[in-house]
């Protein structure tokens, strides 16, 4: 029987076959687990056939956590615990709360004392990171950064001053439809030398992972639109 607690329930990337990239042992602790904090019903339950998730849905709670949710009806999506029963907290796409978001009902968890247990999964930036060839123990993500266009290249002249100074990778991502602008932004604000890291389409059939100089990302012909991808900055 699974103990009381919230679990943190990582989902892939993007398409494919969930077991080829999430552990067989995330699968058999979330058929024990009826109670769930979701940002999607509809896209939690698709995850869950595709894992052959055995409960019927109609047995099943799903909390909508999303931007609309008010923050003072949290503390209910976790009451479960208290009665002994586990409680899963599902991502949209990679582990929650890492670029995502969940992070309240863990907080409130961990302030109840009731125990949080992550489970193992892939995370964009983490594997961005990992695959980029920067600097892995001194790192900063920022999330997105500013849409307006002086807003944005004051930005990333502001990080890519973050990057020679304190020899720190700089990971930000973008809304998919602006990849090609963000990147357009890029090269047109960096210096030449400095490097920069585009992973896209991660654990996908079509991933592409490229690490090249500002200068070499010139003469580079590539189409991110509506690509997930993740941006990283480093020095030369």
């Amino acid at each position: 029987m699974l103990k009381p607690a919230l679990y943190l329930i990582p989902v892939g990337l993007g398409g494919g076959n969930p077991g080829e990239i999430l552990p067989g042992h995330n699968s058999k602790i979330i058929q024990e687990i009826d109670e769930f904090i979701v940002e999607n019903a509809r896209s939690a339950r698709r995850f869950l056939k595709s894992i052959g998730y055995s409960k019927n849905f109609d047995d099943v709670t799903f909390h909508i956590l999303d931007k609309h949710t008010p923050e003072g009806s949290i503390p209910e999506f976790i009451s479960s615990i208290k009665l002994g029963k586990p409680v899963g907290l599902l991502s949209e796409a990679g582990v929650p709360c890492v670029a995502d978001p969940g992070n309240i009902p863990v907080i409130l968890c961990q302030e109840k004392g009731f125990k949080v247990v992550p489970l193992v999964g892939p995370s964009s930036i983490i594997l961005a990171l990992m695959a980029s060839g920067f600097n892995g123990q001194n790192f900063s993500f920022h999330g997105y950064l500013p849409v307006e266009k002086g807003d944005l290249k004051r930005k990333i002249k502001e990080i890519e001053s973050l990057a020679y100074k304190q020899n720190q990778t700089q990971i930000f991502i973008e809304t998919p439809f602006r990849n090609n602008k963000m990147l357009s932004a890029l090269i047109s604000t960096c210096s030449a030398q400095t490097k920069l890291c585009i992973a896209t389409n991660l654990t996908l059939n079509d991933e592409s992972i490229l690490t090249k100089s500002i200068h070499e990302w010139k003469t580079v012909k590539v189409d991110l639109n509506k690509k997930p991808s993740v941006f990283l900055i480093y020095k030369n």
